[in-house]
């Protein structure tokens, strides 16, 4: 007895590398809290410097004036030592991504994923694991991230401060861990090509973890809400892999920039101010049929945008080859849709805050919006100008994210609701964050925590039931390509692969006998979406299920297993038939 009440003591003690994770966690949380709060601070001050200049100007044109400088400034930014990030997309293609330009989570999630410790499939001269993501700057694209975002949303770019901020918080925290690991001067055994020991960490998983204990930090200090950034890092890296291995380690970088907030901001900063929200009314039938209809509405809002994203992406990336022409082009587009809203919602006697509804990143307007300031005509106007503006400063290449704007749009729709039934904003607005965040960037468990963080326990019905019927109705689908990427782009083996491959035409009614793709191009077939009985949902056929004999019909697919080259030629030659 005596033995294993030593031992149970000993099983208490923090082993060494999760005293070294929590450390480094701390550190990380500090730093970046730093990086972040003086980026918001930039960023604010900024803005509203540019928008104070524009209302007081003789004309309102003149915010063409911020907008082109602060295009040809991102250009000039974006191309200076220009880094970038490869990933390949789910057609198989290998993308690039310039680290500056653009939605910063999008960058992340590809950084993140390029220190993988699994092998994984990129382009013939990628590197993998942590060398792939040594060969980086980490210091230098942070401070390049940091001017690129203070001049686009400085200047009056539609967009939000988390993703160039996630970013920020990733290359601080491997810059840290890069860092810390340069101690040892002499070439290691199994060390990459040209590289030394001192660059390698001792294991891939904890600079994993200083990625995302950067990114949950950087979250942080915008949302005020710990938990919420801590799962938003999280999810947004893990969405189809296990997290909780280190969520703890996200979890104390964001209660340390949280504590670093509290002590400048003070008892509890968040991110609209609301101090004792009002108890919404659980008791009303007609309240809850309101939601309902607010969380199809909001869901409507989030596929609009993901569709829109698309076209607006490959119009600009398809459409203006030289990169400073589609930075004017984008922003450019974005002083069009202010000054117009500017001027309707002054001719029609609307609101004197036209300019605001579309430039910056919006947030002033959800606030706004939570003490009644945001009628019916601004809910509706604002809603439909932000997205556009948004598409346009992301897509053409501005340094902005989707974070707030989604807010946003959550915002103007339940406001709307607000105005509709004649209800407290609050009501309804608190909630509408919820379905924001699942409709539009898909971290379920990071939008019901906010809610309950930012707003109290009161507001968790209302927020889970918006959370259910968003989610159900929208179908969500990460708006993060990278994301979406990653997990179809692990290997099995160094050099060796597995793929789904759609039937074609071709090979309709024949067997897999007759077919012999293991002969022919030396690849296994190892299992089969069957679709032979014509039922909804394919049978899975796979190992001792998956017979020679086997005859394929329209709308089968096939898993095979083999070298990647040996998959491209094959992918090649059923392409062509």
């Amino acid at each position: 007895m005596l033995q294993d009440l030593r031992a149970a003591f000993r099983g208490l003690r923090i082993g060494r590398e999760q005293r070294t994770l929590a450390i480094q966690a701390v550190v990380i949380g500090l730093v970046v809290w730093v990086a972040i709060f003086a980026l918001k601070e930039s960023v604010h001050w900024v803005f509203h410097q540019v928008l104070h200049w524009i209302e007081h100007a003789a004309t309102p044109w003149v915010l063409f004036i911020p907008l082109a400088a602060a295009a040809l400034i991102m250009g000039l930014i974006a191309q200076y030592r220009s880094e970038v990030v490869n990933f390949r997309n789910e057609e198989g293609e290998i993308e690039t991504l310039n680290l500056v330009e653009g939605d910063g989570i999008e960058r992340a999630i590809a950084l993140f994923f390029s220190a993988d410790p699994s092998v994984r499939r990129g382009a013939p001269t990628d590197r993998s694991g942590l060398e792939a993501r040594w060969s980086k700057p980490t210091l230098a694209i942070a401070a390049r991230k940091f001017a690129a975002s203070v001049v686009t949303l400085g200047s009056g770019g539609s967009g939000g401060l988390e993703a160039s901020s996630a970013l920020i918080g990733e290359n601080l925290g491997a810059w840290y861990y890069k860092l810390r690991s340069n101690t040892a001067p002499a070439k290691g055994e199994g060390s990459p090509e040209g590289q030394t020991a001192r660059w390698i960490a001792p294991n891939p998983d904890y600079l994993q973890a200083a990625q995302l204990s950067g990114i949950a930090a950087a979250v942080t200090v915008l949302l005020g809400a710990p938990l919420s950034a801590a799962f938003f890092a999280s999810e947004v890296m893990y969405r189809t892999r296990p997290l909780l291995e280190k969520l703890f380690y996200s979890l104390i970088a964001a209660s340390t920039a949280q504590v670093m907030s509290s002590f400048v901001g003070g008892a509890r900063p968040t991110m609209f101010g609301i101090e004792d929200p009002s108890v919404p009314p659980i008791g009303n039938l007609r309240y809850w049929l309101a939601l309902l209809l607010m969380g199809i509405a909001i869901a409507f809002v989030g596929q609009l945008y993901r569709i829109l994203n698309v076209q607006f992406h490959d119009r600009f990336q398809e459409g203006f080859k030289n990169r400073f022409v589609r930075l004017l082009a984008g922003f450019g587009a974005t002083g069009a849709i202010a000054l117009a809203v500017h001027t309707l919602t002054r001719r029609f006697g609307i609101t004197e805050r036209g300019l605001e509804l579309v430039l910056g990143s919006g947030e002033s307007m959800v606030i706004g919006a939570f003490a009644g300031q945001v009628t019916l005509a601004m809910a509706l106007i604002g809603l439909g100008a932000k997205m556009v503006a948004t598409l346009s400063t992301i897509n053409s290449g501005g340094s902005a994210g989707l974070l707030v704007p989604s807010f946003f749009f959550g915002t103007m729709v339940a406001a709307a609701f607000a105005q509709v039934f004649q209800s407290e904003p609050v009501f309804f607005v608190a909630p509408a964050l919820t379905g924001s965040l699942i409709a539009i960037v898909n971290t379920p468990l990071a939008a019901l925590i906010f809610a309950v963080e930012e707003f109290g326990v009161d507001y968790l019905g209302p927020a889970l039931l918006i959370l259910i019927v968003a989610g159900l109705t929208s179908h969500p689908k990460s708006i993060y390509r990278a994301q979406r990427a990653a997990l179809h782009s692990i290997e099995i083996l160094p050099g060796y692969d597995v793929e789904l491959l759609g039937v074609p035409a071709a090979w309709l009614g024949r067997t897999l006998d007759d077919l012999n793709l293991y002969e022919a191009f030396g690849v296994q077939v190892i299992g089969l979406l069957d679709r032979s009985a014509d039922d909804e949902q394919p049978s899975v056929l796979f190992g001792s299920e998956l017979a020679a004999s086997t005859t394929l019909v329209a709308g089968d697919t096939v898993l095979v297993y083999g070298e990647e080259e040996k998959l491209d030629a094959l992918a090649t030659a059923t392409s062509q038939l």
